[in-house]
């Protein structure tokens, strides 16, 4: 009987486990860049994510020899930084596409605050900068 009530709530955390981890997945964001602006801004030399009221929660497929800096500007910015070490390294915008993951708050004062920038330098010096819906978030 203590056999079948340990597999009971094994299953049960188990469960429960992958329900939170399931809406965590569901508030993440991985940001979409404009593939319109990729030709003009050509080898990216610096591209910088600006989160104001949550977070960068994830990171996938950072393109190789670039040098990633995370941290807070303030308490409320969260602020990743990326250059190449090499100039020879620097890659098109489109290799950034759905690389930066952004958490979207689910308090309503948070939201009320949430915004995110993203800031892309090519080789020529051309900025372009980006926020919100046109990066893939919700309005």
């Amino acid at each position: 009987m203590k056999l079948v009530h340990r597999t009971i709530l094994l299953i049960s955390l188990f469960g429960s486990v992958s329900c939170i981890a399931a809406d965590e997945q569901q508030e993440v964001y991985f940001l979409r860049l404009p593939a319109s602006e990729a030709k003009s801004l050509g080898q990216i030399e610096r591209l910088v994510v600006t989160v104001t009221c949550s977070w960068i929660s994830g990171l996938r497929n950072v393109p190789e020899l670039y040098n990633v800096n995370m941290g807070y500007d303030i308490p409320a910015e969260n602020v990743f930084d990326a250059q190449p070490r090499l100039g020879a390294a620097a890659v098109e915008l489109s290799r950034w596409n759905g690389v930066v993951g952004v958490h979207l708050p689910s308090d309503a004062d948070r939201k009320s605050c949430f915004k995110v920038t993203v800031t892309a330098e090519g080789r020529s010096g051309i900025k372009r900068e980006w926020t919100g819906p046109q990066l893939g978030l919700p309005r």
